[in-house]
């Protein structure tokens, strides 16, 4: 039970951020927004993503003062979905104003319920369960994505803006029913007050572990990053079919990502988190590789798409092992905190290696490239072998 709340809680949290990524961007260009406001619309509505860190205490002094983390996701769910019921009229009234407050005030109750499910999962899942069930989490994110990102613009333009957005709704909403009967076993803990959670926190940011956990956490990222953030601009670019690069990112990914990341989570429990994130960061690498190789001397789809679709199985591999093995190396007292600067240096890594990346390949070759981001991602390799599980 508890393994298919957490699917439907990651799927409720993929579906909007599919929305907003994917379908919002393409629902927006048709309705006649330009491509620079469309832009600007989409990166205001990610902010609160961004500074998931600063909600973080937020989330943890009110689990532990006030109200529970199960209370408070409730709450956030019901409010993520209530904010969105205007956006269809919003939109197709082209009031770019009002669609950019209604995704901003969404995203912020979004970007809590983020925050409240990791730090549930890190609180209440056994460490010999946090592969498997991470791997589980990823492949309801990505089902998620799929659904409202891939799929959302097809349901869009055949069935209405509105149908969208309250499928949308229903997608965040479903997993209501199954949290509210859910019971999880947290430890508790004492109630703290402000001073002596911010000494924690100090304590926290002194302890040389943690940086070294960031440096793996931001490192690691430059394998799974890097040469899959050009994949569609050079499929275009070699003139790949649309059609085929729409089916490639909608279902031959997420299915690639959902099939690594299930495997990896089964065997990070039995191996060790550690281990198996080394295992998959040498094969995301390689594969990585692979790709770069197509890139450079095909244009032929039958070798770019299978190369391509292969690289994100072990992408979800390498995404899977990493939640794990940083769940399992997070202090529960501190977790939304910590847990989300973590993300937050995800974020900061896939930001990194996407614009290195681009600034490489004006000069290097598609090859070359990804073995100079790997050569980067090699960085945390020697961290990770002297870190303890």
């Amino acid at each position: 039970m508890k393994k298919l709340i957490f699917f439907l809680l990651y799927f409720s949290e993929g579906a909007p951020i599919g929305f907003i990524w994917w379908a919002l961007p393409a629902i927006l260009t048709k309705q006649g927004f330009s491509i620079t406001e469309t832009a600007t619309i989409s990166s205001i509505a990610t902010i609160p993503w961004t500074f998931k860190f600063i909600l973080g205490p937020i989330i943890d002094l009110i689990s532990l003062n006030f109200l529970s983390l199960k209370r408070q996701l409730l709450f956030y769910q019901v409010l993520m979905g209530g904010s969105l019921f205007v956006l269809p009229s919003a939109i197709l009234q082209s009031n770019g104003n009002l669609i950019t407050i209604l995704l901003l005030v969404h995203g912020v109750f979004a970007a809590s319920q983020d925050i409240c499910i990791d730090s549930l999962a890190i609180k209440s899942i056994p460490e010999d369960e946090l592969g498997k069930t991470n791997g589980i989490m990823q492949a309801g994110m990505l089902v998620g994505r799929s659904f409202l990102g891939g799929a959302g613009v097809f349901i869009a333009f055949e069935f209405g803006i509105s149908f969208l957005t309250y499928f949308l709704i229903s997608s965040i909403w479903v997993s209501l029913i199954f949290l509210q009967r859910t019971k999880f076993n947290i430890v508790e803990l004492p109630k703290i007050a402000f001073r002596d959670y911010l000494e924690d926190f100090l304590s926290l940011i002194k302890r040389p572990k943690f940086w070294v956990l960031v440096a793996i956490t931001y490192f690691s990222g430059f394998s799974y990053n890097g040469l899959s953030t050009l994949g569609s601009a050079v499929l275009t670019k070699k003139e790949i079919d649309p059609s085929l690069i729409g089916i490639t990112y909608s279902v031959f990914i997420p299915i690639a990502m959902t099939v690594g990341a299930l495997i990896a989570g089964k065997y990070c429990d039995q191996w060790s988190s550690k281990n198996i994130l080394k295992i998959s960061i040498v094969l995301c690498i390689t594969s990585s590789l692979l790709v770069g190789l197509a890139m450079d001397f095909t244009r032929e789809s039958y070798l770019l798409i299978p190369s391509y679709t292969l690289f994100y199985i072990f992408i979800g591999a390498t995404t899977a092992s990493l939640y794990s093995f940083l769940m399992g190396n997070t202090q529960k007292k501190l977790a939304a905190l910590e847990f989300s600067i973590f993300m937050a240096v995800t974020n900061m890594a896939d930001s990194s290696a996407s614009y290195i990346s681009g600034q490489l390949v004006n000069t290097y070759t598609y090859l070359q490239t990804g073995l100079i981001i790997g050569l980067l991602c090699f960085i945390s390799y020697p961290l990770l072998i002297k870190t303890k599980d």
